[in-house]
Protein backbone atom coordinates (compact mmCIF):
# COMPACT_ATOMS: atom_id res chain seq x y z
CA UNK A 1 0.00 0.00 0.00
CA UNK A 2 0.76 3.48 -0.38
CA UNK A 3 2.09 5.40 2.30
CA UNK A 4 -0.12 7.12 3.42
CA UNK A 5 -1.04 7.26 6.70
CA UNK A 6 -5.19 9.55 6.97
CA UNK A 7 -8.11 9.96 5.08
CA UNK A 8 -9.60 13.49 5.79
CA UNK A 9 -13.04 14.01 4.83
CA UNK A 10 -15.43 16.11 4.21
CA UNK A 11 -18.83 15.85 5.64
CA UNK A 12 -21.32 17.46 3.52
CA UNK A 13 -22.27 16.24 0.68
CA UNK A 14 -19.43 14.03 0.86
CA UNK A 15 -20.43 11.67 3.48
CA UNK A 16 -24.01 13.07 4.82
CA UNK A 17 -26.56 14.15 2.33
CA UNK A 18 -27.38 17.91 2.58
CA UNK A 19 -30.96 19.65 2.52
CA UNK A 20 -29.81 23.19 2.25
CA UNK A 21 -33.21 23.93 0.03
CA UNK A 22 -35.33 22.68 2.47
CA UNK A 23 -33.65 24.69 5.24
CA UNK A 24 -34.13 27.65 3.46
CA UNK A 25 -38.03 27.26 2.76
CA UNK A 26 -38.88 26.56 6.62
CA UNK A 27 -36.51 29.33 7.46
CA UNK A 28 -37.91 31.59 4.94
CA UNK A 29 -41.77 30.36 5.74
CA UNK A 30 -41.65 32.30 9.33
CA UNK A 31 -39.56 35.38 8.61
CA UNK A 32 -40.51 38.35 6.17
CA UNK A 33 -37.65 38.31 4.10
CA UNK A 34 -37.82 36.05 0.50
CA UNK A 35 -36.03 32.93 -0.27
CA UNK A 36 -33.36 34.97 -2.18
CA UNK A 37 -33.34 37.34 0.42
CA UNK A 38 -32.61 35.05 3.32
CA UNK A 39 -30.00 33.69 0.87
CA UNK A 40 -28.03 36.97 0.64
CA UNK A 41 -28.34 37.80 4.72
CA UNK A 42 -26.89 34.76 5.77
CA UNK A 43 -23.92 34.75 3.12
CA UNK A 44 -23.26 38.12 4.56
CA UNK A 45 -21.57 39.36 7.88
CA UNK A 46 -23.21 37.67 10.75
CA UNK A 47 -24.37 35.04 8.71
CA UNK A 48 -23.97 31.22 8.86
CA UNK A 49 -20.65 31.58 7.19
CA UNK A 50 -19.11 33.46 10.58
CA UNK A 51 -21.37 30.97 12.37
CA UNK A 52 -18.93 28.31 10.97
CA UNK A 53 -16.20 30.41 11.68
CA UNK A 54 -16.84 31.07 14.94
CA UNK A 55 -17.51 34.44 14.93
CA UNK A 56 -21.00 33.93 16.15
CA UNK A 57 -22.54 32.19 18.42
CA UNK A 58 -25.60 30.12 17.55
CA UNK A 59 -27.76 32.16 20.05
CA UNK A 60 -26.18 35.58 18.38
CA UNK A 61 -27.09 33.82 14.63
CA UNK A 62 -30.91 33.46 15.82
CA UNK A 63 -30.95 37.52 16.65
CA UNK A 64 -29.58 37.97 13.65
CA UNK A 65 -32.16 36.17 11.40
CA UNK A 66 -34.45 38.28 13.53
CA UNK A 67 -33.08 41.72 13.34
CA UNK A 68 -32.18 40.85 9.53
CA UNK A 69 -34.69 38.78 7.83
CA UNK A 70 -37.32 39.49 10.33
CA UNK A 71 -37.23 35.69 11.30
CA UNK A 72 -40.28 35.18 13.63
CA UNK A 73 -39.84 31.42 15.27
CA UNK A 74 -38.10 30.63 18.50
CA UNK A 75 -34.26 29.61 19.15
CA UNK A 76 -35.94 26.38 20.09
CA UNK A 77 -37.69 26.13 17.06
CA UNK A 78 -34.23 27.41 14.65
CA UNK A 79 -32.48 24.54 16.49
CA UNK A 80 -34.91 21.75 15.10
CA UNK A 81 -34.61 23.70 11.57
CA UNK A 82 -31.72 23.94 11.58
CA UNK A 83 -30.46 20.04 13.07
CA UNK A 84 -33.07 18.87 9.54
CA UNK A 85 -30.09 20.11 7.13
CA UNK A 86 -29.22 16.56 6.68
CA UNK A 87 -30.97 13.66 4.08
CA UNK A 88 -28.64 10.83 5.35
CA UNK A 89 -25.78 9.23 4.06
CA UNK A 90 -24.38 9.78 0.41
CA UNK A 91 -25.28 6.52 -0.85
CA UNK A 92 -22.48 3.91 -0.66
CA UNK A 93 -20.24 5.66 1.79
CA UNK A 94 -20.41 3.84 4.78
CA UNK A 95 -19.24 0.47 2.64
CA UNK A 96 -16.15 2.95 0.98
CA UNK A 97 -15.28 4.06 4.75
CA UNK A 98 -15.08 0.33 5.93
CA UNK A 99 -12.72 -0.37 3.07
CA UNK A 100 -10.60 2.60 4.03
CA UNK A 101 -10.52 1.47 7.46
CA UNK A 102 -8.69 -1.62 6.50
CA UNK A 103 -5.59 0.72 5.65
CA UNK A 104 -5.78 4.29 6.63
CA UNK A 105 -6.92 6.11 9.87
CA UNK A 106 -9.70 8.39 9.17
CA UNK A 107 -10.95 11.75 9.91
CA UNK A 108 -13.56 14.45 8.88
CA UNK A 109 -13.10 18.12 8.66
CA UNK A 110 -16.21 20.04 8.35
CA UNK A 111 -16.99 23.63 7.80
CA UNK A 112 -19.63 23.47 10.93
CA UNK A 113 -21.37 24.93 14.30
CA UNK A 114 -22.44 23.99 17.56
CA UNK A 115 -25.50 22.33 16.51
CA UNK A 116 -24.27 20.65 13.72
CA UNK A 117 -20.70 19.38 15.27
CA UNK A 118 -22.90 18.13 18.46
CA UNK A 119 -26.03 16.39 15.88
CA UNK A 120 -23.73 14.46 13.14
CA UNK A 121 -21.31 12.09 15.04
CA UNK A 122 -24.59 10.90 17.52
CA UNK A 123 -27.49 10.82 14.91
CA UNK A 124 -25.19 9.24 12.25
CA UNK A 125 -23.29 7.32 14.48
CA UNK A 126 -23.45 3.50 12.62
CA UNK A 127 -20.77 5.92 9.89
CA UNK A 128 -17.91 6.43 12.30
CA UNK A 129 -16.01 4.62 14.86
CA UNK A 130 -14.39 5.50 18.17
CA UNK A 131 -10.81 6.06 16.71
CA UNK A 132 -12.10 8.41 14.18
CA UNK A 133 -11.56 11.82 14.17
CA UNK A 134 -13.59 15.06 14.27
CA UNK A 135 -12.26 19.15 13.06
CA UNK A 136 -15.42 21.32 13.45
CA UNK A 137 -14.11 24.89 11.65
CA UNK A 138 -16.06 26.73 14.42
CA UNK A 139 -13.92 25.75 17.03
CA UNK A 140 -10.59 26.63 15.59
CA UNK A 141 -11.95 30.05 14.41
CA UNK A 142 -11.16 29.39 10.56
CA UNK A 143 -13.03 27.55 8.00
CA UNK A 144 -12.48 25.65 4.18
CA UNK A 145 -11.13 26.70 1.96
CA UNK A 146 -8.92 28.87 4.05
CA UNK A 147 -5.26 27.39 3.96
CA UNK A 148 -5.29 27.64 7.65
CA UNK A 149 -7.93 25.28 8.60
CA UNK A 150 -6.18 22.74 6.81
CA UNK A 151 -2.97 23.50 9.13
CA UNK A 152 -4.70 23.38 11.96
CA UNK A 153 -5.86 19.78 11.08
CA UNK A 154 -2.64 17.98 9.79
CA UNK A 155 -1.81 19.68 13.72
CA UNK A 156 -4.14 17.77 15.22
CA UNK A 157 -3.69 14.95 13.27
CA UNK A 158 -0.17 14.38 13.94
CA UNK A 159 0.40 14.62 10.01
CA UNK A 160 2.57 15.93 7.52
CA UNK A 161 0.68 17.23 4.30
CA UNK A 162 2.07 14.18 2.22
CA UNK A 163 0.64 11.37 4.44
CA UNK A 164 -2.77 13.16 4.24
CA UNK A 165 -5.67 12.06 1.53
CA UNK A 166 -8.17 14.97 1.60
CA UNK A 167 -11.79 14.18 0.07
CA UNK A 168 -14.42 16.91 -0.69
CA UNK A 169 -16.92 17.62 -3.19
CA UNK A 170 -15.99 21.55 -3.33
CA UNK A 171 -13.15 22.51 -5.97
CA UNK A 172 -12.33 25.38 -4.12
CA UNK A 173 -11.23 23.11 -0.69
CA UNK A 174 -9.46 20.48 -3.07
CA UNK A 175 -7.57 23.05 -4.48
CA UNK A 176 -6.17 24.58 -1.30
CA UNK A 177 -5.40 20.72 0.11
CA UNK A 178 -3.29 19.97 -2.59
CA UNK A 179 -1.92 23.82 -2.08
CA UNK A 180 -0.88 22.77 1.64
CA UNK A 181 0.80 19.18 -0.26
CA UNK A 182 -1.77 16.81 0.23
CA UNK A 183 -3.06 14.14 -1.84
CA UNK A 184 -6.75 15.54 -2.90
CA UNK A 185 -9.67 13.92 -4.52
CA UNK A 186 -13.55 15.91 -5.63
CA UNK A 187 -16.32 13.90 -4.47
CA UNK A 188 -18.77 13.21 -7.12
CA UNK A 189 -19.89 10.19 -5.54
CA UNK A 190 -18.57 6.94 -3.90
CA UNK A 191 -17.89 4.92 -6.73
CA UNK A 192 -16.04 7.20 -8.61
CA UNK A 193 -13.92 7.95 -5.87
CA UNK A 194 -13.02 3.91 -5.12
CA UNK A 195 -12.72 4.08 -9.02
CA UNK A 196 -9.71 6.72 -8.80
CA UNK A 197 -8.33 5.57 -5.50
CA UNK A 198 -8.07 2.02 -7.19
CA UNK A 199 -6.18 3.37 -10.42
CA UNK A 200 -3.96 5.28 -8.24
CA UNK A 201 -3.57 2.16 -5.99
CA UNK A 202 -4.42 4.14 -2.63
CA UNK A 203 -7.61 1.73 -2.02
CA UNK A 204 -7.04 -2.39 -2.85
CA UNK A 205 -9.39 -3.38 -6.00
CA UNK A 206 -12.20 -5.44 -5.20
CA UNK A 207 -11.48 -8.78 -7.25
Amino acid sequence: MPWHNWFLFDLGNTVVKLAYERVLHRLSSDASASREELMRIMEGGGGYRDLERGNVSFGEFYQFLRDRAGYRGSLASLREIWTDFFDGPVEGIEDLLERIRLDYRVAFLSNSNEIHAEYIPRHYASLFRREDRFIFSHLHRCAKPDRLIFERALQILGALPNRVVFVDDLVENVTTARDVGMLAYQFHGTRQLAEELERDRILVART
